[in-house]
């Protein structure tokens, strides 16, 4: 269940928490942004991460630009105790680190970005409008989601023939629809369950975490992508959920092994190219 005080979506401007150890950043991040003008107002600044729980018993955050590395908690920690107590946030790392590890986890976690510092204007622009982009579309969802709650139930009834599809099968057919713009809670509202609960059955169901099978899905339908040499990286980023190219790179770079141009350029060779060595 979601915590008590939070709601999945708000009419009003959505509020962000900025979390990092250097009272600079967190003035600089808060102050010279326009945050205003995407529709965020900075609800609070907090240190670290044991600062920013306790602040999350009694505020309501739909947002979350958290740092790394800090004392006492550090962002990990921090992002693992949010997603174990329910807190339906989108999470964006920052950290001045170029860490694999931490992007790693990071994604694990399911955290929307991985911002290196120092963050632009660009980068912070790009990825708040796309996540507040997605937030909106969930709402306008939510707010005609009956006919779908509606529609499965029938799907369900014991009378209809037809099996009902797992709750895996239906997260995995949603992805497919639109993966540039798809995120947990959105997934949830379109399934009419809680986000929280919408995890704990695919895990249930699959043994993966949310997280882990949208990367799975958007990993495989980049790589169907790199096939086609018109596609460029740039564009198969936006297509597969990414507002940040660097992001996806990053991701990809995990996930394959290897960057995405390189991955393209290596399937491109001719079989007994690339096994030339064993010959």
């Amino acid at each position: 269940m979601v915590p008590a005080g939070y709601s999945l979506y708000n009419s009003a401007m959505l509020r962000l928490l900025i979390i990092d150890d250097e009272a600079a950043i967190r003035a600089g991040i808060s102050a010279y942004f326009p945050w205003a003008s995407l529709g965020i107002e900075v609800a609070a600044t907090c240190q670290d991460g044991l600062e920013a729980l306790a602040a999350m018993e009694t505020t309501k955050f739909d947002l979350i630009l958290c740092d790394i590395r800090m004392p006492r908690m550090d962002g990990i920690a921090f992002a693992e105790k949010v997603r174990e107590r329910g807190y339906p946030c989108d999470i964006v790392f920052i950290s001045a680190h170029k860490d694999f590890a931490y992007a790693k986890k990071a994604i694990e976690l399911g955290a929307r970005e991985y911002i290196v510092k120092p963050a632009g204007y660009e980068e912070l622009n790009e990825v708040f409008s796309k996540i507040v982009k997605e937030r909106a579309a969930a709402a306008a969802a939510a707010a005609s989601n009956g006919a779908s709650a509606n529609a499965t139930t029938e799907a369900a009834h014991p009378g209809n023939p037809a099996q009902p599809a797992s709750l895996a099968e239906r997260t995995l057919r949603l992805f497919r629809q639109d993966l540039a713009d798809i995120c947990l809670s959105s997934i949830a509202v379109k399934l009419n369950m809680s986000p929280n609960y919408l995890s704990a059955k695919l895990h249930q169901e699959t043994g993966r975490t949310f997280s882990e099978l949208l990367l799975d899905a958007r990993m495989k339908e980049a790589e169907r992508l790199l096939a086609d040499p018109a596609n460029r990286v740039g564009a198969i980023s936006a297509l597969v959920g990414y507002a940040n190219p660097k992001s996806f790179i990053r991701a990809f770079r995990l996930y394959f092994g290897c960057s995405p141009t390189a991955y393209r350029y290596a399937a491109r060779q001719p079989s007994n190219n690339r096994h030339s060595s064993d010959e």
